[in-house]
């Protein structure tokens, strides 16, 4: 008789680390594995642990507070909608990661300290759209002509620690979160921060990111 193996899930502990359950892989910032793969591992969220991105149960010392804020609101009430030329553009500006990307990669379309800061019909559509698909937090998604389905695209499940920063959590991974966690929306999540784990979004003490 088999048994199945146990799904990838991330929770928050109460003012403690997330715990990473399923054999998800963790890797460093380099993309190299930052050990064997366990069924479950303990990631820093307090960000004093000597030996990130583990956690060594330092905040139980350090008067860390977990509890998260994250808006429960809909997706679509929060963003903002751009019309290309065969693309349309959705911006959430309330869980943006800062990570730059967008404006690194393609300044013609997304213009900082601007208003408004997205310039849909600079540049063709793919070019476009190949940019908003490295968006980590999910901020920025797309839809092509035709269809009114945002474009996701598919990953293995994993997490990268960024240096400094936050997890970047990549595939379909269910987080199981306590009463008091506010979570909006399915697994569809992104970034999960420190202080506002939601479906997509960062900041600071070492949050996570996650993308399909």
């Amino acid at each position: 008789m088999t048994t199945d193996a146990p799904q990838p899930q991330i929770t928050p502990s109460e003012n403690g680390p997330y715990l990473v359950s399923g054999s998800l892989p963790v890797r460093k910032a380099d993309g190299t594995p930052s050990g064997d793969v366990a069924e479950m591992v303990r990631l820093c969220r307090c960000e004093w642990s000597a030996n990130k991105p583990f956690c060594d149960g330092t905040h139980r010392g350090n008067g860390f507070d977990g509890t998260e804020i994250a808006d429960r609101g809909n997706t679509a009430d929060r963003r903002e909608v751009f019309q290309g030329e065969g693309i349309t553009i959705y911006d959430d500006r309330s869980i943006c990661a800062h990570i730059g990307n967008c404006a690194d990669n393609l300044a013609k379309v997304f213009k900082l300290r601007q208003e408004p800061w997205i310039a849909p019909t600079a540049e063709a559509a793919e070019a476009t759209a190949r940019v908003i698909a490295t968006c980590p937090s999910g901020a920025l998604s797309f839809a092509l002509a035709g269809s009114g389905a945002t474009v996701e695209e598919g990953h293995a499940p994993g997490v990268t620690a960024s240096t400094n920063g936050p997890y970047f959590v990549v595939g379909s991974v269910p987080r199981d979160l306590p009463r008091r966690h506010a979570l909006r929306g399915p697994c569809q999540v992104r970034p999960l921060p420190l202080r506002r784990l939601q479906e997509q979004t960062l900041l600071r003490r070492l949050p996570l990111v996650q993308r399909f």
